[in-house]
């Protein structure tokens, strides 16, 4: 029987059977993986993280997307955006592989011996003035 010929009752029943099939696969889906939960109650409530981490994951991610073509740190917040969205999607590890391919990671983590020392005492020394300022010649 096609879909327009069922009654409004039948449709909201099937609507409902269908539902009620994908809670059930998500929870034996989250239970499967056997990182986080016991009970079938941590896996709803697991899903509802998960949910969670990759709604902000995507919105970071389209936050750095924007910031390709606006002001700001794009690669940088794309990478975080994928770092997120790693946690819990598989294809987000490969894509942030990627990206931190063309990105030249590597490369920038990358610094002399002597970078770091002298960046601690210049953050040291802006500290002190910014608090001799606030302090003394206020």
């Amino acid at each position: 029987m096609a879909d327009d010929q069922l009654t409004a009752e039948e449709r909201l029943r099937l609507r409902e059977e269908r539902r009620e099939r994908y809670r059930a696969a998500a929870v034996d889906a989250e239970r499967d993986t056997g990182r986080r939960e016991r009970t079938v109650e941590e896996a709803k409530r697991n899903i509802i993280v998960r949910m969670a981490i990759i709604a902000f994951g995507t919105l970071v991610t389209l936050a750095g997307l924007g910031m390709l073509v606006l002001p700001g740190p794009g690669i940088v917040v794309v990478i975080a955006g994928l770092g997120i969205l790693a946690t819990e999607v598989s294809w987000a590890e490969r894509l942030l592989a990627y990206a931190k391919r063309k990105a030249n990671v590597d490369s920038i983590t990358d610094q002399h011996p002597w970078v770091k020392p002298v960046s601690i005492v210049l953050m040291v020394l802006g500290v002190a003035v910014s608090v001799l300022y606030a302090v003394v010649w206020r």
